[in-house]
């Protein structure tokens, strides 16, 4: 009798294990596909590893990163972003940024409704304008004469995130 008590205890721990673990690698595959900060869906080509505050997080575009490290006052590192052109992971130290483009970095269906269920404009959205990463100078460059925006350094970034406008 007490060796079957103990073969199920084994058996119910078992799947209490592989319950956990599965619930685990589903958050974790979650988070990769999901923006640590705004909670919206990771386009792969603004995927963006940002550390604000020292909380390392998936991040949807680069400028959700900076709004977040703005907001929050505290300092922001970006760790790997993604070149727009390629959509692979690069070093942010010799990547260049686009900003105020024509292009949107993050789907947002934009809509807001006040008390009386009315749409109202949308005032503020953490992702826009989008800022996207792109590791050649010369691509960026051709990115801002076909979609507008401004061409800026890691540097010239981050400085933003710790600006108090």
């Amino acid at each position: 009798m007490a060796k079957k008590a103990s073969i199920y205890s084994a058996i119910v721990l078992i799947v209490v294990a592989v319950l956990f673990a599965g619930g685990y690698l589903l958050m974790n595959q979650r988070s990769k596909m999901e923006c640590g900060f705004c909670r919206r869906h990771i386009n792969p080509k603004a995927h963006v590893v940002a550390e604000v505050g020292g909380r390392r997080r998936n991040v949807c575009c680069t400028h959700c990163a900076v709004t977040e490290a703005r907001q929050e006052k505290k300092p922001l590192r970006l760790i790997e972003v993604t070149d727009y052109p390629t959509g692979k992971m690069v070093s942010p130290e010799g990547a260049w940024f686009v900003e105020d483009s024509r292009v949107i970095a993050c789907e947002h269906d934009m809509s807001k409704m006040d008390e009386s269920k009315h749409a109202e404009q949308l005032a503020f959205d953490r992702c826009s304008p989008g800022t996207f990463a792109f590791s050649d100078r010369k691509a960026a460059e051709t990115f801002v004469a076909q979609n507008g925006g401004v061409l800026r350094s890691l540097p010239e970034v981050l400085a933003e995130a710790s600006s108090n406008d």
